[in-house]
């Protein structure tokens, strides 16, 4: 499913991501850039995995530099968010979707901006600032010659970039699935931060935690509604997903025998129903 654009949308997506500080993405970091990395937190492959961050922070709970490499790692997600949604918000008035699809998305924006804001003045109280760290998600693209990486790239090729403007792809890879992996963190990591006495951590937390249940109830509610007598939609829904979960448990390190095997069979099941 394809739409035309508004000039403003053009506008909007011919627009690069920018931050202050700028976005330095954690795949694309030097060999040098990798060893101060490794300095600071003993590992640098272990930075984009911030599940296992949370239990380094569960076992050294004095470090705050962990603490600080954690934090940073979560707000990249967050700025990545406020970008990401935005744009739906310009873009997706030129899709036929519901008027409410984009007030949610509004909302969604607002709420990433807390969000970060929030990991802004947490990661400020252990003596760090944005930037200290890299980007664990978004940021600008990769180096010039290197393809980008991701679970629509290995799904789909070079029609990956097209299919995620579309709002049902969007919704059920970054609502669904990512967001629904957020959840997760967010409440895993709370607890976490209650056991060690990080009350400020464990506040922060629980306040995105909450977000995120209803960032995943949007996506829910809207793919049904978007998918709803459009059987190719949904089937095309079902694989996104099943993509996205596919990766998001591999970076996470979570992802059990059980799990495996579960996402490939429905992988398996998404590839059949395409044909």
């Amino acid at each position: 499913m394809t739409t035309t654009y508004s000039t403003f949308a053009k506008k909007v997506q011919d627009t690069p991501s920018v931050r202050e500080p700028a976005y330095r993405p954690a795949m694309w970091l030097s060999e040098k850039e990798k060893a101060d990395l490794a300095t600071k937190i003993g590992d640098a492959d272990l930075y984009q995995d911030l599940f296992t961050m949370r239990e380094m922070v569960r076992e050294a709970p004095d470090n705050i530099e962990l603490k600080k490499a954690l934090v940073s790692g979560i707000a990249s997600a967050e700025f990545a968010g406020i970008d990401a949604f935005s744009r739906k918000v310009v873009e997706w008035q030129d899709w036929p979707v519901p008027n409410t699809l984009i007030m949610a998305m509004a909302r969604q924006t607002w709420d990433e901006v807390r969000h970060a804001w929030l990991a802004k003045g947490l990661v400020e109280s252990y003596g760090g600032e944005i930037g200290d760290y890299p980007d664990t998600l978004a940021g600008g693209g990769p180096p010039p010659g290197v393809a980008p990486q991701g679970p629509l790239q290995q799904g789909f090729g070079a029609q990956a970039e097209e299919l995620l403007r579309e709002p049902v792809v969007s919704l059920s890879m970054t609502n669904v699935s990512l967001e629904g992996g957020a959840l997760i963190l967010f409440q895993e990591t709370s607890a976490v931060a209650e056991k060690i006495g990080d009350k400020l951590m464990a506040h922060c937390y629980d306040y995105n935690w909450a977000d995120e249940v209803t960032h995943t109830a949007i996506g829910d509610y809207f793919v049904k509604a978007l998918t709803e007598d459009n059987p190719m939609e949904e089937k095309k829904a079902l694989r996104v997903h099943a993509l996205a979960e596919s990766f998001r448990t591999r970076l996470s390190g979570q992802q059990s025998d059980e799990l495996k095997e579960f996402f490939a069979e429905e992988m398996s099941r998404a590839t059949d129903a395409l044909g």
